[in-house]
């Protein structure tokens, strides 16, 4: 081939080059500049956007801003990020449609604050709806933090070390009336430390969590006073309890949740609860709080929300009650130990009893069960309860009726039985107990003697196993009226209280 062809070839690839090279840094220009253009005319008024620096590549569709900051004080909120990132910008739809379809947005240690604002019942809010789609492939957060503020500034909620990845967003006419307004796929959410303020008194709060579609997990959970037990009671005006519960973990299988007609819904398959040691205070000295105390039928019916578990596992429990009862008297514990618990069916909407399946140890070494039913859609407040205690050693407890009630028991109880049926007003029930050596003791108001008189009335009126059955049972039946001012657990406790009253000074034989 001649040499004059040659280079001509050369000088034409080498302009092609060169007009390639042109065109690139002058769509490098035009993208960029365009950019620009939108970030400061198509972002809203209400929205204060500024950012450190901007970057672009056109070939890779990238678009990368860094320090970035966002408020909108007529939406509540402040947003700054390190970073965000744009990737993958696909062309053809923005130019055949002006939909915008991106690949991949990147934000790089996102802090996001949200200030509760009043609500204003005249207005509602009308968001804009788009009129071009937007799609996003995939979106994730890395290292980011949330925080809900009142209007005081005052911490409502915090969540620290967020890691979150959402795939298949759209967002469209379609989807912008929703309650959530896009469509999205899968989603992973990890983050570390939480907060929830519950209101004046208590606080929620954990170490870690996980969420996906399928299942999650708690670790480390706190509900907890925000006071000491002497701070809770000045500033109460009535009884509240002063609450410490810890929980090593929480486990989440097949739950999903959303909107159904306009009413939030939470559906789960299993909740399992482990290690869970709760430690409950009551400062007795207090005024009763005379509110009208729900049951749990009636408090799962008014709950506006379609709630469904099947099933609830707790194991490895401990619960802990104290009354305080004198101002220099140190009360002592009440607990049940070694708890293995599963609630089945909880729910709000749905058919079929509630129950509650309970092991225990009272006291540490009293083997404990309690089978628990209602039904939430019986406006009676219909429930059933059937226990027992089996080889209890009573003078594990005395040290709590010492503080409590002024007395003190020896003797053991070989088995209890007992079954109570009840409702919004009243219940009743049975008992039947085999004990040996049962001894009360009736203490002096200061405790430090014993009161011989009370004492040898009340051993006077225990029967030591006379007028048992062939088996060594002693029986017992009472009737109760429930105060509508105390809780469920109160209603359990007067119950039980009657029923051992009955058993143990009775007839002692079954009643027909």
């Amino acid at each position: 081939m001649p040499q004059s062809k040659v280079s001509r070839y050369v000088k034409i690839a080498v302009g092609i080059i060169l007009l390639l090279i042109l065109a690139g840094v002058a769509a490098q220009l035009l993208f960029t500049n365009k950019i620009k253009t939108v970030l400061k005319e198509k972002v809203p008024e209400e929205l204060n956007l500024s950012y450190a620096n901007l970057s672009t590549n056109v070939l890779l569709g990238k678009i990368n801003l860094t320090d970035v900051s966002a408020d909108s004080p007529q939406k509540g909120f402040d947003f700054k990020a390190k970073s965000v990132t744009v990737s993958g910008l696909h062309y053809l739809p923005l130019l055949q449609n002006g939909d915008i379809t991106i690949a991949n947005l990147t934000m790089e240690s996102p802090s996001i604050t949200y200030y509760q604002r009043e609500k204003d019942s005249t207005s509602k809010e009308q968001g804009k709806i788009p009129s071009k789609n937007i799609n996003i492939e995939n979106f994730s957060i890395q290292n980011g933090t949330l925080k809900m503020l009142s209007q005081t500034s005052d911490s409502l909620a915090t969540l620290q070390g967020i890691e979150f990845t959402l795939s298949d967003i759209t967002f469209n006419q379609g989807t912008s009336t929703q309650n959530i307004p896009f469509t999205y796929g899968e989603y992973q959410l990890h983050t570390q430390k939480g907060h929830y303020d519950l209101g004046p008194l208590e606080f929620i709060a954990f170490q870690q969590m996980q969420l996906n579609p399928i299942d999650g997990q708690f670790q480390q959970v706190v509900l907890r006073s925000k006071y000491s037990k002497a701070e809770l009671s000045k500033r109460l005006a009535h009884e509240h309890d002063h609450y410490d519960l810890t929980i090593g973990s929480i486990i989440l299988k097949d739950w999903d949740f959303g909107m159904e007609n306009e009413l939030p819904y939470f559906h789960l398959g299993q909740m399992q609860v482990q290690e869970p040691v709760f430690h409950v205070y009551r400062d007795k000295l207090l005024p009763d709080d005379t509110t009208h105390k729900k049951l749990y039928n009636q408090a799962l019916r008014d709950l506006k929300l379609d709630l469904q578990v099947d099933s609830i596992q707790i194991s490895k429990g401990l619960i802990t009650y104290k009354e305080r009862l004198e101002a220099d008297i140190n009360s002592k514990n009440l607990s049940f130990t070694d708890i293995e618990a599963t609630i089945y069916n909880l729910h709000t909407k749905g058919e079929g009893d509630v129950t509650v399946d309970l092991n225990a140890k009272l006291m540490g070494n009293g083997p404990f069960t309690l089978d628990w039913s209602f039904d939430p859609r019986n406006k009676a407040n219909n429930f059933l309860v059937q226990g027992s205690l089996s080889n209890f050693q009573s003078e594990s407890i005395s040290p709590f009726l010492k503080s409590n009630l002024n007395a003190e028991v020896k003797g053991s109880i070989q088995q209890m039985f007992f079954a109570i049926s009840g409702n919004e007003l009243d219940s009743q029930g049975d008992m039947k107990m085999k004990y040996d050596d049962f001894e009360f003791t009736v203490l002096k108001k200061d405790r430090l003697g014993v009161n011989k008189f009370l004492t040898a009335v009340v051993n006077l009126f225990t029967k030591n196993g006379e007028k048992t059955d062939e088996d060594g049972f002693r029986h017992g039946n009472f009737k109760v009226e429930r105060n509508r001012d105390k809780s469920f657990f109160n209603y359990l406790w007067i119950n039980l209280k009657e029923g051992l009253v009955d058993t143990m000074t009775g007839r002692g034989k079954k009643r027909d």
